[in-house]
């Protein structure tokens, strides 16, 4: 498995490092991390996703586009569930100003769920779904949710 970091402009960080992710990942079982072939954290601000798994035949693709600039970061939607994520890791959502203030542990707690929610998808596909990848779900989506909730605590 590659883990990969798009470059940052200046002033910008991702709140994991190389290390962590793979300190991370783990505890979750070799025969699912052989199914991902990319873990790529990226910084794309022309999109509402956090997080996206891409399946190429037997493997699968994760991308993570959660970054900070100046210990913030800014809301993407205005979907209740995602801000009532966002505030379980968070006192700092500030919808009025769409601004997330952030501490450093807050965010890498918060990117670890988006790792561990996007890793969810790819065990969902291999155990759960009698399909590979398609369009996900509410009750996959809802078990991943549960997946990263208790895998980062």
């Amino acid at each position: 498995m590659k883990i990969i970091f798009d470059r940052l402009s200046s002033g910008y960080i991702y709140p994991l490092s190389k290390k962590e992710i793979i300190q991370a990942t783990n505890i979750v079982s070799s025969n699912d991390l052989e199914k991902i072939r990319i873990i790529r954290f990226g910084c794309n601000t022309k999109t509402t996703q956090e997080g996206r798994t891409v399946q190429h035949g037997n493997f699968y693709d994760i991308r993570i586009n959660f970054f900070l600039k100046e210990f913030t970061s800014i809301i993407l939607s205005d979907d209740k569930s995602y801000i009532n994520h966002l505030k379980i890791f968070t006192n700092g959502v500030d919808q009025k100003t769409r601004i997330i203030s952030w501490e450093l542990a807050e965010a890498k707690r918060y990117a670890l769920f988006l790792l561990f929610h996007e890793i969810g998808h790819v065990i969902y596909s291999e155990h759960h779904s009698s399909m590979k990848m398609t369009s996900q779900t509410k009750n996959e989506e809802q078990w991943c949710d549960r997946y990263a909730m208790q895998t980062v605590g």
